[in-house]
């Protein structure tokens, strides 16, 4: 039985059988009266209690294959279960799909290796300081400069962060903003926009219109500073801040040239 990882809070543990439909694990119980064999998926524990991931006794093959028709249960009375359905059973269920994911993709790949085949993985913390962009690390760890939490996926897609390149120097990495996956910013620039949005929000110089104006304009430039229209835009975004406080001027336009400069740089 393998431990695959430990996250969240409340804290939760998968483990993983990753296949079904074989003789190496099967779970006879006592269920509406009859004896059933359940084949356990993953055992989840949350919070120390422990939650049966199973697939239907006529599963075969690969666990992901049968995930719309998994199903969780607790252990009861001796030699019984009881089928659970709550807000813990949804989370066990996700979890476990979201790690035999993972295991899968893993898989296929060389340890430390990016799936492109071109680039290392990075392992980056939630307020964006770089651990390791060479694909040598550990999971579950915290950052050695702030304390904040490791990643090294996407918290929206799950592919994993793009560190150097295998030929590139790991002192000339820059951190991405964004997942080249999906388009989903990164928890380090989720911060900068959500920044952004909350001093746009609490300008009462600014009218309604203006803020939703700003905003859009702003997304825009921080999200694609080489786009052909970003000169443009900036020019805008100067001409609507002339209404805007000193304080929110200045702090927006530092945050939108600090965001163009990493990506100028990358």
């Amino acid at each position: 039985m393998a431990r695959l990882f430990v996250s969240g809070d409340p804290p939760i543990v998968v483990t993983d059988y990753k296949q079904v439909g074989t003789t190496d694990y099967p779970h006879f119980v006592l269920f509406r009266g009859r004896s059933v064999k359940f084949q356990t998926v993953a055992l989840v524990y949350i919070n120390g209690s422990e939650y049966r991931v199973s697939a239907p006794p006529a599963a075969i093959g690969d666990a992901l294959e049968w995930e719309k028709h998994f199903s969780v249960r607790q252990p009861a009375e001796f030699n019984s279960e009881i089928e659970v359905r709550d807000a813990f059973a949804i989370l066990a269920q996700k979890e476990v799909v979201e790690a035999l994911r993972k295991h899968k993709r893993n898989s296929n790949r060389a340890e430390g290796m990016h799936p492109d085949g071109v680039h290392c993985d990075a392992q980056i913390c939630l307020n964006g300081h770089v651990q390791h962009c060479d694909g040598s690390f550990s999971s579950n760890v915290h950052c050695t400069k702030c304390g904040a939490p490791c990643i090294d996926e996407c918290t929206n897609c799950k592919d994993p962060i793009r560190g150097s390149g295998i030929y590139q120097l790991t002192s000339e990495y820059v951190r991405p903003l964004f997942c080249h996956n999906c388009g989903h910013p990164y928890p380090w620039m989720d911060k900068r926009l959500r920044s952004a949005f909350e001093l746009l929000q609490h300008d009462d110089k600014l009218s309604l219109e203006d803020r939703n104006e700003l905003w859009d304009l702003l997304q825009y430039v921080m999200s694609d500073p080489k786009a052909d229209l970003s000169p443009a835009k900036k020019k805008l975004i100067d001409i609507k801040l002339g209404k805007a406080t000193a304080l929110v001027k200045d702090a927006l336009l530092d945050l939108m040239a600090k965001t163009a400069a990493e990506v100028l740089k990358g």
